[in-house]
């Protein structure tokens, strides 16, 4: 009883009409209502008898039933005026509201990656942590994206762990057709995957260089994260590291040696996913549709015996 009498509660507090302005028919058909009583008061010998003489002389209606032409047209009016109002008491949530947040690995191929000053190598490194955060996200929509200085998609967003594991134990600078590093093209490729895949995600890029070119060229719309692979060894890099984050609003995280960088990634990551959803309103849920069936149903009282609206 306290739960249906809750939900009944909960439904009041949410009704509301979604196209109020069919409501203005109210007073037409009240309007029109009175003005055909009126009319059937009348008498057309009003105009040659007097009307104290004539309503003797009249014939008296015939006393009829509780259910009337007159009240079933008036009936079946207010019922289509509520179904075209749109009442709504119910609200659904907003669209991807339970998808799990997009994510688009870009992995840096470039020659520098082979770098031993992370044994056994920045790739290989970045490897391991990539491994570690895509265990941690089973279940979510990845993709991969491998970069030089031209970029391709390795794997579209797939939900399989274990498979874009496999493809990402295989890449290696040899791969690429050209070498070089273009940050521009892996992001433009990456924010191309998401856009015809319909999701609102986040990009990943794991590199340890940014050419000075993808300053400023960021997709519009797409978060992105740096894990940046490389060593305070190299100033030049990691400053230019931080430039490219700074005047591109991207998160920059450097890659340590427990999880901490993947537990703030993954902050990250799942907090700008909310940001974008929680833009998206929630969608009503349209009531006028129910009072189809009822409309349905007084229909079919007009084909009773007597049942003629002149």
């Amino acid at each position: 009883m306290i739960e249906w009498w809750a939900a009944l509660s909960l439904a009041i507090q949410q009704f509301e009409f979604l196209r109020p302005m069919f409501l203005l028919l109210w007073p037409l058909i009240l309007g029109l209502r009175y003005l055909l009583v009126q009319l059937r008061r009348r008498s057309e010998w009003e105009a040659f008898i007097d009307p104290v003489l004539l309503q003797p002389l009249l014939q008296k209606p015939v006393p009829q039933g509780w259910l009337t032409p007159q009240r079933l047209a008036q009936t079946m009016m207010v019922v289509w005026i509520l179904a075209l109002s749109g009442p709504s008491w119910k609200e659904n949530p907003a669209p991807f509201a339970d998808d799990k947040a997009p994510l688009v690995i870009v992995m840096s191929l470039s020659a520098s990656m082979l770098t031993d000053d992370l044994l056994p190598s920045r790739l290989a490194r970045a490897k391991i942590k990539i491994s570690q955060l895509l265990d941690a996200r089973r279940g979510s929509p990845t993709a991969l994206v491998a970069f030089a200085e031209t970029a391709h998609v390795v794997l579209p967003l797939t939900e399989d762990s274990d498979i874009l594991k496999l493809y990402l134990e295989e890449l290696s600078p040899d791969i690429m057709p050209k070498p070089g590093i273009n940050v521009e093209a892996a992001l433009e490729k990456s924010a191309e995957l998401l856009s015809s895949a319909g999701k609102s995600g986040s990009i990943l890029l794991v590199s340890d260089l940014i050419n000075r070119e993808a300053v400023n060229r960021l997709p519009e719309r797409v978060s992105v994260s740096l894990l940046w692979v490389g060593t305070h060894n190299d100033p030049a890099d990691r400053v230019g590291a931080q430039v490219f984050a700074q005047n591109n609003a991207v998160e920059l995280i450097d890659m340590t040696a427990d999880d901490s960088d993947l537990k703030r990634l993954q902050r990250h990551i799942t907090r700008q996913f909310e940001t974008a959803i929680s833009g998206q309103q929630s969608q009503r849920e349209d009531g006028g549709y129910y009072f189809v069936f009822p409309l349905l149903l007084l229909l079919l009282l007009w084909f009773r015996k007597g049942m003629v609206l002149q």
